[in-house]
């Protein structure tokens, strides 16, 4: 930009600023200023270091704006109170800085933000159910989290074949489907909005997956496919991390539960857990119909006698718990030696 396209833009900007706005050089001789500047008295071919007392000028930043080619700024005591001054060098011509003062020449009215009334229709849960619309937006749930499942399948055949910036393309697409799953199952309700009864549920699924998941490893293992029970056995290790995880949840955020104690009905497919009088009409985490349920009977047991407390050592780096008297050799969700495990108190 030429001298005169800086200063046209200049006074574009700040020529109905209530405070006075120059343009000063290295040398402090003034190149333009604005209409409240010229109000006080200003004028362009001056040294803006010659007006008013020399002690005026003793915190110029001018210099230091100039040399370092960035913004500097200092606060002091002006007439109405705080005041800050500023030195801006244009980045056409960095031996150009604009300055002016806040605070300095104009008593600014204190704005007191009124709160927000909080809105009772932010959430989208339950928008589409009972509508025209639900059959659709159920479909594309469907859809969605299937679109997970492909999407991380082919991540994992791009990887097997060598094109890992393929794989990394794929999972950025399934963690995207995901995020689209969620959404339309919020829009048909299919979890409740009052969560937290469904996520104690879901912890305990979560706990009995370990178990499942590591018998068909077993079987997995025993037909002959060493590999792949592998993997699958620090999946069940995961499946039971996921349990804690949402423990810890539960401790630090549910609300007491102050309820009557109700039944307790347990999906014999996934061991998910319902609470209520009567089982859910389909299970919310395998899609199982109510039949599959059965009522969980709490028995009284002979005491058992405990064992000697052991430690648990948790992971620095994933946050897997492993109890026992030393930590594992390696972590089974992340891979990392025994170092990166620390004694929890």
């Amino acid at each position: 930009m030429s001298n005169e396209e800086i200063i046209q833009a200049f006074h574009l900007m700040w020529d109905n600023f209530p405070e006075a706005v120059m343009i000063t050089q290295k040398s402090r001789e003034i190149v333009a200023i604005n209409k409240k500047a010229a109000e006080m008295g200003l004028a362009v071919g001056l040294r803006c270091s010659s007006m008013g007392e020399p002690t005026r000028h003793k915190g110029c930043l001018c210099d230091k704006a100039v040399d370092e080619n960035k913004a500097q700024y200092v606060t002091y005591d002006g007439e109405f109170g705080k005041a800050y001054g500023y030195w801006i060098p244009i980045p056409e011509k960095p031996e150009w800085v604009i300055h002016f003062g806040v605070g300095h020449a104009f008593e600014y009215k204190k704005f007191t933000r009124e709160p927000q009334a909080k809105k009772n229709d932010e959430s989208l849960h339950n928008l589409t159910t009972g509508t025209e619309l639900e059959n659709a937006v159920g479909a594309l749930a469907v859809g969605e989290a299937n679109g997970v499942m492909m999407y991380y399948a082919l991540a994992r055949l791009a990887k097997e074949q060598g094109m890992p910036e393929v794989a990394q393309t794929f999972i950025e697409s399934a963690n995207q489907e995901a995020v689209h799953a969620g959404f339309y199952a919020v829009l048909n309700g299919k979890v409740p909005k009052d969560f937290w009864k469904f996520v104690a549920g879901v912890a305990k699924a979560e706990y009995k997956g370990e178990k499942k998941i590591k018998e068909l490893a077993d079987a997995v293992r025993a037909a002959g496919f060493a590999k792949a029970a592998d993997e699958m056995e620090v999946f069940a290790k995961q499946e039971a991390h996921h349990g804690v995880v949402i423990d810890n949840i539960m401790k630090k955020y549910a609300p007491v539960n102050s309820e009557p104690a109700q039944k307790t009905f347990v999906c014999s497919v996934c061991g998910y857990e319902h609470t209520g009088d009567t089982p859910p009409e389909k299970c919310p985490v395998c899609g199982q119909p109510s039949s599959v349920f059965t009522e969980k009977v709490e028995t009284k047991s002979a005491p058992v006698k405990s064992e000697p407390t052991q430690k648990t050592f948790v992971c620095t780096v994933c946050g897997y718990e492993h109890v026992g008297d030393t930590p594992p050799e390696v972590c089974p969700l992340c891979g990392q030696p025994a170092s990166a495990f620390v004694e929890k108190n």
